[in-house]
């Protein structure tokens, strides 16, 4: 083989390698998880906390990728975002008043694909029970049909056993029941009921009430 032929199949090889390799980082930026500024302007902090620095202020139809995602603020959903090139910081969004408008999230799944362009749901579930005491006959019994959920997406629910031996206002011991709902987006709500049971559970089936975490 001649060395004319051999480079240009070295320069065909690496402009089809270059093809491929532009065409998957456009695949990527154009699925890639983004917000859209939904309001006249949005701050953006050092950490995701209000008392953080300021750094920028981002402003109504710009569109970033989310580099990172934090739930734990129980007022805001926070977004990390790349807001000028090499200059990373976080954004708020208010839970019950968005900032913000996603496309592509992950999370969030039809029956087929992820979808294209959504808001995300930032409230977390609430839980409902119509008593205060929950009273069945034996740990197996316990259902969720005395619950009601308020959440749009799905969700599922778990629970815990907790015995409280020495309560504050009684001298006699009592269990008590913890659900556990997560939407489909992550979002946790954790409430306690009372419970009795007519055939008492076995120590090792339950939890004890001083390492319930709330």
């Amino acid at each position: 083989m001649s060395f004319k032929k051999l480079f240009w199949i070295l320069i065909i090889g690496a402009l089809i390698g270059c093809g491929v390799f532009v065409g998957y980082k456009v695949l990527e930026s154009k699925n890639a998880w983004k917000v859209i500024i939904a309001i006249d302007e949005v701050n953006v902090r050092k950490e995701h906390s209000l008392y953080e620095a300021k750094l920028a202020t981002v402003y109504k139809d710009e569109k970033f990728k989310v580099l990172e995602i934090y739930l734990d603020d129980p007022r805001y959903v926070w977004y990390k975002i790349e807001y000028s090139k090499g200059a990373t910081g976080w954004i708020a969004s208010g839970r019950n008043n968005p900032y913000v408008e996603e496309i592509n999230n992950p999370n969030y799944q039809t029956d087929n694909n992820v979808d294209e362009n959504y808001q995300m749901d930032y409230k977390k579930p609430v839980v409902k029970f119509d008593n205060n005491v929950y009273m069945v006959y034996d740990i197996n019994s316990i259902s969720y049909k005395h619950l009601t959920i308020e959440d749009a997406s799905s969700y599922t629910i778990e629970h815990q056993i907790y015995y409280e031996e020495h309560p504050k206002d009684t001298n006699i011991p009592q269990y008590w029941i913890q659900y556990i709902v997560t939407d489909a987006f992550g979002n946790v709500t954790k409430k306690v009921q009372q419970i009795i049971f007519d055939v008492e559970p076995d120590q090792s089936e339950v939890l004890l009430f001083e390492n319930l975490q709330r």
